[in-house]
């Protein structure tokens, strides 16, 4: 299921709402409404301090998302292609496609967020300082301080925080070695984590229940920092093995226009889940595993081509490829097997499992002469992959 509502578009950068985003923005305004305001500016009506409290958070994530945005353009700046912002439980996060990124770009990338945080905590705080009524200066109080908090907060040096990132880079150039840069960045991180739930768990039981923000976002954090050095970890490693060093496989081809219930009856007994569908006007793939489950008087009218995946909507890797972006694309279609283009026609495919099984050897045994820091990474990555099926 996909978690992600998407709202606009903006440069071309579409712009979604993870579940985990209502939530938050609930238990927010609840809090400054029923809490913040109401100390704030005694004596107003409750439902003046939901609207207080809606309004505030509704432009607590225009900052979030502006301080998405500005990572986002000062990426699009250096030719790095950003694909959607998304808003979530604790902030934003841009959807940049690539990690192959000079040291210096990352820099201002990772530094463009804080400084227009910055820029926007000195804006609201000039509204707040002009007095321009008191709803207004108390909303423009709340958002020139969260601004500045958020800028401070995310200068912080531990990865994948902004200033995390940007250590990274400054790392990143000194050892010429993304994977170690990002080694020590994450470390930082996952430190800050620990401290951030340890001080919270302090305030839990020190009777301050603010302090399960904390005891929430350190957790979030340790494991964000973790699984972040994870993906470049596999990414360093299948990035340097090409799809030649797999074996392409067939796959059983069956009549895109035989009926489901001839499929099970004629086919059962190959205890195959993935089928080639094709013959002269149609080409895709059966994963008979997506199937939801039919009765039989549907199994009986429905042909396999209107249960299937068209090629034109599958993507094609070739021989030249590599294995990392030949799995990227095998995670996000979701179909275990990904067409193997070879002088414009597809005759094989590539297993996901055979990458991650090549995966898993590399990093247990560095086959390919990887260094220590890929030697000491979790090897549990494989098995999450494999659960997740994300990486």
């Amino acid at each position: 299921m996909n978690k992600n509502t998407s709202l606009f578009s903006i440069f071309g950068i579409k712009v979604q709402l993870h579940i985990s985003w209502w939530f938050v923005f609930i238990l927010l305004s609840w809090s400054l409404a029923t809490s913040f305001f109401p100390e704030m500016l005694p004596d107003q009506t409750t439902t003046t301090y939901w609207i207080l409290g809606i309004v505030s958070s509704l432009l607590l994530f225009v900052s979030v998302l502006l301080h998405e945005l500005s990572h986002s353009l000062v990426a699009r700046s250096q030719n790095i292609k950003v694909e959607s912002i998304t808003l979530f439980f604790f902030g934003g996060v841009a959807g940049i496609s690539s990690e192959d990124i000079k040291p210096f770009s990352e820099f201002w990338m990772a530094m463009a967020g804080p400084l227009f945080s910055i820029v926007l905590g000195i804006l609201f705080y000039i509204i707040h300082r002009a007095d321009g009524g008191l709803y207004l200066t108390a909303i423009s109080y709340y958002l020139y301080q969260l601004n500045f908090t958020l800028a401070i907060f995310n200068l912080i040096p531990g990865f994948p925080l902004d200033g995390g990132r940007a250590f990274r880079a400054i790392l990143h150039a000194y050892y010429k070695d993304l994977v170690k840069a990002t080694r020590i960045a994450s470390a930082v991180g996952k430190a800050l984590g620990i401290a951030l739930f340890i001080l919270g768990l302090v305030q839990v039981f020190g009777g301050m229940a603010a302090g399960l923000w904390f005891v929430l976002l350190g957790g979030f954090l340790y494991v964000l920092a973790k699984n972040s050095f994870e993906q470049v970890v596999v990414k360093n490693v299948l990035s340097r093995i090409s799809v030649k060093e797999f074996t392409p496989v067939t796959l059983p081809k069956v009549d895109p226009n035989l009926l489901f219930s001839e499929f099970v009856h004629k086919y059962h007994s190959l205890a195959k889940d993935v089928f080639l569908v094709e013959d002269n006007s149609f080409s895709g793939i059966l994963d008979t595993r997506l199937i939801v489950k039919m009765a039989p008087q549907q199994q009986s009218i429905i042909k396999l081509k209107s249960i299937s995946v068209p090629f034109h909507n599958l993507k094609h890797i070739t021989k030249n490829d590599n294995a990392y972006t030949a799995l990227t694309l095998l995670l996000a279609q979701k179909i275990p097997f990904i067409p193997l283009q070879e002088s414009g026609n597809v005759q094989h495919f590539i297993d996901q499992n055979s990458i991650l099984h090549r995966l898993n050897w590399e990093l247990k045994y560095g086959l390919s002469g990887k260094n220590d820091v890929v030697k000491k990474s979790n090897v549990g990555k494989v098995e999450k992959v494999k659960k997740t099926g994300k990486l």
